[in-house]
């Protein structure tokens, strides 16, 4: 399938093409660098605090607050990706800075542990909780309301808050008002989609699985099928859930299976909307540009709404 990018976001396209070579050796550089810079807005504070994880060990998290924050805010819970076996608190800065402003919102970024050094399927997903029920406890400390809690997740960090919602779900817990899932990871089998092999150059992790990001993951394969909580689209019943916004891109070899999972939950009777961006790759929102401007923009106005922020809405119609 021949790409044609989006104007503006070459670098961030380009970065994931298979190939080795010299020109896209600096595209990766270059959106390295964009990935990391931010700016913080004035009055905006950003804060960084150990709380207990999911097995009790110390956790990092980010805590950013904006400006003149009304009373009894409503918060998010923002899990980044980099495959479960990468990524921190600092690659989502940018983005959590954007919703917290936006909506405006406490946010909360979580940095889980990585699936490295034997740390396997559940511990990110158990962090992941810990962290949710951290801000419903310590909502009023911060100014928010920790009953109008809402999860952001890219990537795997969408896998993550993808099975934290059925987690929740399944043991009664407060569900999130709304779950953003970002060019999430929902399947271990997305070589039988037809946009993997459209976009087989933009093909990510290694051809062996046993050596691929799932499988690290998981902490290997065993031939028994893996958790629902670890891969989503193997969760026999999405009913029940509350609002999602799944957002994919065009040129995203995880495409399909995000198409797939709206569907689902569709059928389910589950609020979702489903946003497919044009010429677009994975995680295409994390790169500086207008058009990322605006999807940010769309993610804060369906928090907006599900946490009902909007009823001055209605006296202006």
């Amino acid at each position: 399938m021949k790409i044609k990018p989006f104007p503006g976001y070459e670098d961030h396209l380009l970065s994931y093409l298979c190939e080795d070579n010299d020109e896209l050796k600096k595209r990766r550089e270059a959106q390295g660098r964009a990935l990391m810079s931010y700016e913080l807005p004035q009055g905006m504070t950003m804060e960084d605090r150990v709380i207990p994880g999911g097995d009790g060990q110390a956790m990092n998290i980010r805590i950013y607050i904006p400006a003149d924050l009304p009373a009894n805010a409503p918060m998010v819970l923002d899990i980044h990706g980099g495959a479960f076996v990468g990524g921190n608190l600092d690659i989502d800065n940018s983005r959590c800075i954007a919703l917290a402003q936006r909506i405006p919102a406490v946010v909360v970024g979580v940095e889980y542990r990585l699936s490295v050094g034997g740390v396997h399927f559940p511990a990110p997903l158990m962090d992941c909780r810990a962290a949710y029920l951290w801000m419903k406890e310590h909502g009023t400390e911060l100014g928010a309301d920790g009953t109008k809690i809402g999860i952001h997740g890219s990537s795997s960090g969408g896998n993550l808050a993808a099975g934290l919602a059925l987690y929740l779900r399944d043991h009664n817990e407060q569900p999130p008002c709304l779950a953003v899932l970002n060019c999430a990871t929902y399947t271990p089998a997305v070589e039988e989609t037809m946009s993997f092999q459209q976009l087989i150059q933009l093909k990510m992790g290694p051809d062996n699985k046993a050596l691929g990001a799932e499988a690290s993951y998981l902490g290997g394969y065993d031939g028994t099928q893996p958790s629902y909580y670890a891969f989503p689209a193997l969760s026999p019943d999405l009913g029940g859930l509350g609002a999602h916004f799944i957002i994919a891109g065009e040129y995203d070899t995880l495409r399909d299976s995000a198409v797939d999972y709206a569907q689902r939950l569709l059928r389910n009777g589950v609020p979702i909307e489903l946003f497919v961006a044009g010429r677009l790759g994975h995680c295409f929102s994390c790169a500086p540009h207008p058009f990322t401007d605006l999807t940010h923009d769309l993610i804060s106005a369906a928090f907006q709404r599900e946490f009902e922020l909007l009823d001055h809405l209605k006296k202006n119609m």
